[in-house]
């Protein structure tokens, strides 16, 4: 008896295979969507909780702040609203008293912008830039009051002037915000650190 032999055309096995390949591509394809799609949601909610702000103690631990504060708290808050109120030239004073404005209390933030007025106006018709550089700071937690002590450098043509900056800060504890991570409030501010 004689064998005969059937030979199978290679055609389907070659769709068959790369069907199935084109299968595993689909499904990693599509895994892969659904990966990014979960990733932008995420990142979209990340985004709109806005920004943590973390204190830190001196040791560079994460301080347990809540609603006590600490000298040095109100110091770094301090040297942040002088360098914002009190260190700036004619090109940028509007900016730095906008950002100066963060650490007013809100409820006081108008009348702040209606004194600030004049100064600005002074500042730009004069081209007068200022610099101030705090040596010594004094806080009474107990009276939730600051006495500043710090030298001024007024600048304006060619004339420069320095002078002793002395100031009472009367501040209080409030919500921390992304400008102003300490939560410290002045809600007065005395020049010459006498109380009116």
């Amino acid at each position: 008896m004689e064998k005969i032999k059937v030979e199978m055309a290679k055609y389907p096995k070659l769709v068959s295979d790369l069907a199935s390949q084109n299968y595993y591509l689909k499904v990693l394809s599509y895994s892969l969507i659904g990966l990014t799609t979960l990733i932008i949601l995420a990142f979209v909610y990340l985004l709109k909780q806005g920004p943590q702000v973390i204190a830190l103690d001196p040791g560079g631990t994460v301080a347990n702040v809540g609603r006590e504060m600490h000298d040095q708290h109100v110091q770094a808050a301090i040297k942040e609203y002088l360098n914002q109120r009190y260190v700036w030239n004619s090109e940028n004073v509007q900016e730095k008293l906008k950002k100066a404005e963060a650490f007013v209390l809100p409820s006081l933030v108008p009348s702040f912008q209606k004194n600030m007025i004049e100064v600005q106006k002074f500042v730009r018709e004069r081209k007068v830039s200022q610099r101030v550089y705090p040596h010594s700071i004094e806080v009474s937690l107990k009276e939730k009051v600051a006495i500043v002590s710090a030298d001024r450098i007024t600048e304006f043509d060619t004339l420069k002037a320095a002078t002793v900056l002395k100031t009472k800060l009367y501040f209080d504890l409030d919500q921390p915000t992304s400008l102003n991570p300490w939560g410290i409030y002045f809600t007065k501010e005395v020049e010459g650190g006498e109380s009116q």
